[in-house]
């Protein structure tokens, strides 16, 4: 168990079961509950261009933050961690791939959900010989660098969509310096409902912390977008998403490939171990909380499991997410629930 100094150590139970939940405070509920709606408002479209990035079918993103979120809600130990699909492991799950199938196919998929099921047996080997101790490695001041880091990638990611343009290729900051050439071409109709966004969050933010600017943010430029059929004056909208639930099942290839695709699980489970280890200690510094690296090990297995048998790609514990709900007010897995719950209504 690793604690930040001060830190309340909590009651063992004999099932390491809703560590992220209990003890459930009351007065905590509704704003979980608004941070859970507005992860949903936000998470979906960033899940969706996930899955662009791991050559998935686009619904398979929203799928990770479905089954898997919940999953890693029930078993984890972070209070703040949340579950989905990732820039880091989507992109290295299209590296590694490439030239096995046409992406996108279902054969694509089925091999996708192979590297989930394989990085899921490596969380849970490093479980069994307790690897969560590297976590201890992570000093408070490493941690502060590394949430003011995703903070700026983050920033840096999205300048693409405020300006309306496609945006560079390549790492993030090649990615930043290609969207800086583009500025000539920027669209005002989509500058000017970006910076309407941004003016509301911040406006809303200054008058009371508790508002949930963003949630309310979305909500205004959803009905905008309607009323005045933006995509009809440049702005890009996501448009209709495909309904249905995922399926559930063993991914249906070749067991050659499962040993093939070992070496890029293998590169996967290392970010997941790392990445996910320093956000959930980042936010169990910062609130002052405790946490178990190996139980969120077992949780993060369980997650993947859970996304490789529902048709849809390896997940990880997502700094972004995490913050998007920490921004919004949520201090617990109350909020990871409530988003899949929304993600279920939506596809029924």
């Amino acid at each position: 168990m690793s604690e930040p100094a001060g830190a309340t150590k909590p009651a063992r139970r004999r099932l390491p079961l809703f560590q992220g939940i209990l003890p459930l405070d009351p007065s905590t509920l509704t704003p979980n509950i608004i941070a859970g709606v507005t992860l949903a408002a936000l998470g979906i479209p960033e899940v969706m261009g996930y899955a662009k990035i791991a050559e998935m079918p686009v619904i398979t993103g929203l799928y990770t933050i479905l089954i898997p979120i919940a999953v890693f809600a029930v078993l984890g130990s972070s209070r703040h961690l949340v579950v989905g699909a990732d820039s880091a492991t989507a992109a290295i799950l299209a590296a590694g791939l490439a030239g096995m199938a046409q992406p996108g196919s279902a054969d694509w998929v089925a091999l996708a959900g192979i590297l989930a099921i394989l990085a899921a047996g490596f969380l849970l080997l490093a479980r069994i010989i307790r690897l969560g101790f590297l976590a201890d490695f992570l000093s408070r001041s490493v941690l502060i660098g590394f949430l003011t880091g995703v903070g700026i990638q983050v920033a840096m990611g999205q300048l693409p969509g405020i300006l309306g343009v496609p945006g560079g290729t390549g790492g993030t900051l090649s990615k930043f310096w290609g969207t800086l050439e583009q500025i000539p071409d920027t669209s005002l109709t989509t500058l000017a409902v970006s910076a309407s966004i941004i003016g509301v969050i911040l406006i809303l933010k200054a008058i009371n912390p508790k508002i949930p600017g963003a949630l309310l943010a979305v909500i205004g430029a959803i009905w905008v977008s309607y009323a005045f059929d933006l995509s009809t004056h440049g702005v890009a909208v996501l448009g209709k998403v495909p309904g249905g639930l995922p399926t559930f099942g063993v991914p249906d290839s070749g067991w050659s490939k499962w040993t093939d695709l070992l070496p890029t699980a293998a590169s996967i489970f290392i970010v997941i171990l790392a990445q996910s280890a320093a956000t959930s200690r980042a936010y169990a510094a910062k609130y002052n909380e405790a946490f178990d690296e190996n139980v969120d090990l077992v949780g993060l297995s369980f997650a993947n499991v859970a996304a490789g048998l529902s048709g849809t790609f390896v997940v990880n514990g997502s700094p972004t997410k995490t913050q998007m709900v920490d921004g919004a007010g949520g201090k617990s897995q109350v909020a990871s629930l409530t988003t899949a719950v929304i993600g279920k209504s939506g596809r029924l």
